[in-house]
């Protein structure tokens, strides 16, 4: 299968795969030289307007490790060195309940939860580049400080502390 350039899967493919499986995502923490995290905010759900890493998910015949570096380049514009690749997945449950008709668009009306396995992927940059965000994301920050409590962000970093 050729990957789409995009890394968008046909409306009709994803929303069946949505439908009815979890998703495996990449979930990227990167590292610049001054020991900061690159962090995003997102512009869709799920989670919506909150500080995150930057991820997504990876297609069949992608290796972790080649989705991880095509998602870190499509939604910032970095080219990262994978330092450590975590071999635990985490359940992300995300419901669809309180999302808009906006939000959904994406999504079937059908499906009241988002569901992924998703891993953590530490990654490295050696000097700060202009981080140029996609269509998913408002804007962007580096910050020594883990920036959200969210529980599935904890678990990123946990997996990844010793390498950090």
């Amino acid at each position: 299968m050729k990957i789409p350039k995009d890394r968008k899967a046909p409306f009709g493919v994803f929303a069946k795969t949505v439908e009815y499986y979890p998703m495996v995502s990449v979930n990227i923490i990167l590292k610049n030289e001054n020991n900061e995290f690159l962090w995003i905010k997102r512009k869709n759900n799920p989670a919506k307007d909150e500080w995150w890493v930057p991820g997504g998910r990876i297609f069949n015949g992608e290796t972790i490790e080649q989705g991880a570096k095509a998602v870190l380049e499509k939604e910032t514009g970095i080219k990262g060195k994978i330092v450590y690749v975590s071999p635990q997945y985490f359940e992300e449950i995300f419901s669809t309940a309180e999302w808009s008709n906006e939000d959904r668009h994406f999504y079937p009306f059908s499906v009241e939860n988002v569901h992924y396995l998703g891993t953590a992927i530490l990654m490295k940059i050696e000097n700060s580049e202009d981080v140029k965000l996609d269509e998913q994301s408002v804007e962007y920050k580096w910050s020594r400080e883990i920036l959200s409590e969210h529980p599935y962000l904890k678990n990123y970093f946990k997996a990844c502390q010793e390498y950090l």
